[in-house]
């Protein structure tokens, strides 16, 4: 049972991506029709992002919002333009003339009347109208740094779940290895039983710890199922089709960049697109604050048809008709509503100045973080490395000494133990540091430089 058990592990670290040299060794384990169909899906970091940016759903929701703010404002522009139209109407009419008869009101016989008209229109003075065009615009822009908001925040995501697949398939190995010590560790307690060296205790640890794994491993296994199907829910991919992810970047540990390399704090700060976002709707707060009072100015435009009348659309007797004019409109008591709009639209000016001053205030929080846990985070990794190698270490020591009958197997099961926790160590550090530069790569406002 114990050989069979060792076997899946291994077949499990195969289909998982986790050993070249392991993989050439043992056959692939299929994952399901398509997966067998296609081949395993080689993924680096550049790839999560193309796919993000090209196929995931949520990002084609919102790039037709983008869509949507732009035609909104063509709309808008539209009622600054020149408006033409065609008219044309036949009807028959009959009206009252001013003749008195008798109390009663007289009129003349009914008669047809057509005509066929080319109208025109257009606003010369309307400075709401501009005001909508100009707000449209700032919407738009608005619509467009949103949309590179959740870029980055959905970026962000896959990166992290890349990050954690990779340091769940490595934690199977890890454990992996555990397993094998602990199997070594059982032989040589029953070696040593057998010899009458060591004592039964000795083969009930040595079971105890042998269990212990079975069970971590088991529950590795299952956390290393559920980053992936959630990598691939993230990145539109088939459930049931396999992963190859770069195996380099466990190791492969660049020092934390330093601050002059991105200029000034607040340079960083203006890059971030949900900074540029809530700066532009104060902008926008302002002009419709602005456009408020413009509401009080007179509105003037240009009307204008020309066409022809007669009796009939068919008859040949047409008279040239047209018409030109100017019309010209002010307010002057509209119930207060002006008013109320320009309290409202400080209150709005007011609350975005407050948010753009909180979300600096967050970026700038957020960037000096990211530094500092860099920093941290790279000096853990070469601890970590050295406690790997003093682990081993101990670990040689305390079974030569077990071997020799010099000491029960309580010491090597402690010193495969801290190894153990040794490794696991060295794994949280690296997948911490390279979470940290995800979280500086946010903080600048490209995830996409997460590898720089």
């Amino acid at each position: 049972m114990l050989q069979n058990f060792k076997i899946h592990v291994l077949i499990f670290v195969v289909a998982a991506g986790l050993s070249p040299a392991t993989a050439a060794e043992l056959p692939p384990a299929a994952s399901g029709p398509a997966a067998a169909a296609s081949g395993p899906l080689f993924l680096t970091v550049p790839d999560v992002i193309a796919r993000v940016k090209a196929q995931n759903l949520q990002l084609r929701i919102q790039q037709e919002g983008v869509q949507r703010a732009l035609e909104r404002v063509y709309q808008r522009r539209a009622a600054l333009l020149p408006q033409f139209g065609l008219r044309a109407e036949q009807m028959r009419r009959q009206i009252a003339r001013n003749q008195l008869t008798g109390g009663v009101l007289a009129g003349t016989a009914p008669f047809n009347a057509s005509a066929a008209r080319i109208e025109g229109r257009m606003s010369l003075i309307d400075a709401q109208r501009y005001a909508d065009y100009r707000i449209s615009r700032l919407s738009h822009t608005i619509e467009t740094l949103d949309y590179q908001v959740a870029v980055q925040e959905l970026l962000d995501q896959a990166i992290f779940l890349y990050f954690t697949q990779l340091r769940d398939l490595r934690s199977i190995e890890i454990l992996a290895g555990n397993l094998e010590r602990e199997q070594q560790l059982l032989d040589l307690a029953r070696q040593q039983f057998d010899a009458g060296v060591a004592v039964k205790i000795d083969v009930t640890r040595a079971e105890v710890r042998l269990a212990t794994v079975k069970r971590s491993l088991m529950e590795a296994q299952t956390a290393a199922e559920d980053s992936a199907l959630q990598l691939k829910n993230l990145l539109d991919i088939e459930l049931e089709q396999v992963l190859r992810l770069d195996r380099s970047l466990l190791e492969s540990i660049k020092t934390p960049p330093a601050l002059k390399r991105y200029g000034q704090l607040t340079e960083l700060s203006e890059a971030r697109p949900e900074v540029k976002s809530q700066q532009t709707q104060l902008e926008q707060a302002l002009l419709a604050r602005r456009a408020t009072g413009w509401q009080r100015l007179p509105a003037l435009s240009l009307f204008a048809d020309w066409g022809y009348d007669a009796s009939e659309l068919s008859d040949d007797d047409q008279g040239e008709a047209w018409m030109l004019g100017v019309e010209l409109s002010l307010p002057i008591w509209e119930g207060g509503r002006i008013a109320a709009e320009s309290r409202e639209a400080q209150a709005a000016v007011r609350q975005n100045e407050l948010a753009l001053r909180e979300l600096n205030n967050a970026v700038e929080r957020e960037f000096k973080f990211a530094m500092l846990q860099m920093d941290s985070r790279y000096a853990q990794i070469e601890i970590a490395r050295d406690e790997v190698r003093l682990g081993k270490d101990e670990v040689e020591q305390a079974r030569e000494r077990y071997h020799e009958g010099l000491a029960d197997n309580r010491e090597l099961i402690d010193a495969q133990q801290r190894l153990a926790d040794a490794e696991n160590s060295h794994l949280r550090a690296l997948y911490l540091y390279r979470l940290s530069r995800l979280d500086f790569a946010r903080a600048i406002g490209a995830v996409e430089r997460v590898l720089e």
